[in-house]
């Protein structure tokens, strides 16, 4: 019995260290989207990860200082400059997440245009070539319908 000691110990040693090493990173996800908002618009961040068994508590970092929220969505009502910087998010069983970045700004002239407003070129040239094909196979259905009748 002596002898099985040691191996067991082992045993749950390297599976105490697989178990932190398995918790999957949090995800902290913008609502709006963008990450670039204007001072008085509303964001809310929302933090993906998982919980143990009742209890579904979340912490928040916002530039590496704990915020006092502790719900799994943290909400700016009226954003202020003073809320850009880098935010972060962990749950009971996940890792700490990576940061989110969210610049809030002044004015409209302070924003910089994201390229991914605008659609990419590919789905632009789809849907025009889409409609192209449209107009022409309506033409040729309705020349086939006039040298039908």
């Amino acid at each position: 019995m002596w002898q099985l000691l040691p191996p067991a110990a082992l045993l749950l040693l390297v599976s105490a260290d697989t178990r932190a090493a398995d918790l999957s990173k949090a995800v902290v996800l913008l609502d709006p989207q963008w990450n670039q908002v204007l001072k008085n618009d509303r964001v809310t961040l929302k933090c993906q990860g998982d919980y143990p068994v009742e209890d579904n508590s979340t912490k928040w970092w916002h530039n590496g200082t704990l915020i006092s929220s502790q719900t799994s969505s943290y909400f700016i009502a009226d954003a202020k400059v003073e809320d850009s910087g880098e935010y972060k998010c962990q749950t009971g069983l996940s890792a700490l997440s990576d940061p989110v970045k969210l610049e809030v700004h002044a004015s409209l002239g302070n924003l910089q245009t994201v390229s991914s407003f605008y659609p990419p070129w590919h789905q632009i040239t789809f849907c025009l070539v889409m409609g192209l094909l449209f107009a022409v196979d309506t033409g040729l259905y309705f020349s086939v319908q006039r040298h039908l009748r």
